[in-house]
């Protein structure tokens, strides 16, 4: 039997959604009997402190991207560069007292720049080595990208949650020519398979409108107080998951209208389930969710994020999903064929355990 090794799990402080996709990881090493240490911060804390009450946790703040309506996200990253680099510095010290203090053998960070250590063997997980940037900011894009592969480059290991052929999710996102990267594809994270849904009976449609929210602020409730406002003219039956886990008060329902916080892994596949049409995020983690649950979705990219405009756009070109930008979103638009068969129906693979287990056998 091989060696308990001792893991250390730290995702971005940025909404759950990298939080999320570290799960199937966390269970991938728990399930081979490795000790898991999950270093987070509020959200993505509270919502990996609820899948996994058995692990030990280490509350690891961070840096967490604010940006006003209209406003770019990479020229917000720009402008807001001396904090984020201090943030990585920051990052650092603790880290170092973390690895001192629980004796860890191997890191994984999920999109944390900052988190990476020279004392032991580090992964970073992403689905962007080629950071998109808005039309009138594509002169910055090779300095910025100079700047992503130099953080990234500290890390021993690289492991893009994607399949390395056509048909890919992340597109021109992570699939390009890069040297001294040790790379590998480890197939899209999901909490989900397709057979979870199964245990659930399809029954008649109770929910017309199943909405997904996620992601940064104003954006998350400005996206919320838009759907909000059409239902109130509309006879559809709405369910809302507002992506806040943690939150104990939620806003009070109509008699159209459930809105929740968060949902168990149950409550959510019921969820699924139940719904005729489901509207969400362009987040890369709600989109392994919804291809490993073989669901359809209209996505609406939040503004300012180009990395989920991209997205959005290359997965609707492809057949995968509808998008449809926010500012012309509609419920009285939706139209049926915009749920037709997904083109990929099938996103479950041994590419992460095998990669896992590869891994840790060289601690």
């Amino acid at each position: 039997m091989e060696k308990q090794k001792t893991i250390l799990i730290c995702p971005l402080n940025w909404g759950i959604g990298h939080a999320s996709r570290c799960i199937p990881i966390i269970r991938c090493l728990n399930h081979m009997g490795h000790r898991v240490v999950i270093a987070a911060d509020n959200k993505p804390l509270a919502l990996l402190q609820s899948v996994f009450p058995d692990n030990q946790f280490v509350r690891f703040p961070g840096y967490e991207p604010t940006y006003n309506k209209g406003t770019s996200l990479v020229l917000k990253m720009i402008t807001d560069a001396p904090g984020i680099l201090r943030s990585f510095r920051n990052d650092q010290i603790m880290l170092d007292k973390i690895i001192q203090q629980h004796k860890v053998d191997g890191l994984i960070s999920d999109n944390r720049f900052g988190a990476s250590s020279s004392k032991i063997s580090s992964v970073f997980i992403t689905h962007q080595l080629f950071i998109q940037t808005p039309n009138f900011l594509n002169f910055t894009k090779p300095i910025i990208n100079y700047l992503n592969f130099k953080y990234i480059r500290k890390f021993n290991e690289v492991w893009i949650p994607d399949f390395k052929q056509e048909p890919t999710l992340s597109g021109r996102l992570s699939h390009g020519r890069v040297s001294n990267m040790n790379i590998h594809y480890i197939g899209p994270l999901s909490r989900f398979s397709q057979t979870d849904v199964t245990q659930f009976e399809e029954k008649d449609k109770q929910i017309d409108l199943l909405v997904l929210l996620s992601g940064p602020e104003p954006q998350r409730s400005i996206l919320e107080k838009l759907i909000v406002q059409q239902l109130k003219n509309s006879t559809f039956k709405a369910m809302i998951i507002r992506g806040l886990p943690g939150e104990t008060n939620a806003p009070a329902c109509s008699d159209n209208l459930l809105m929740k916080n968060h949902v168990n892994q149950d409550e959510f596949l019921q969820s699924i389930t139940q719904a005729r049409y489901i509207v969400a995020r362009a987040g890369y983690s709600t989109i392994m969710d919804l291809v490993a649950l073989h669901q359809k979705a209209i996505l609406i990219p939040t503004p300012g994020q180009t990395e989920q405009e991209y997205l959005a756009k290359h997965l609707n070109d492809f057949g995968q999903f509808y998008f449809v930008n926010q500012d012309k979103f509609n419920l009285l638009n939706i139209e049926v064929s915009w749920f037709n068969e997904p083109k990929i129906t099938n996103a479950t693979s041994d590419l992460l355990s095998q990669r896992i287990q590869s891994w840790v056998s060289a601690l």
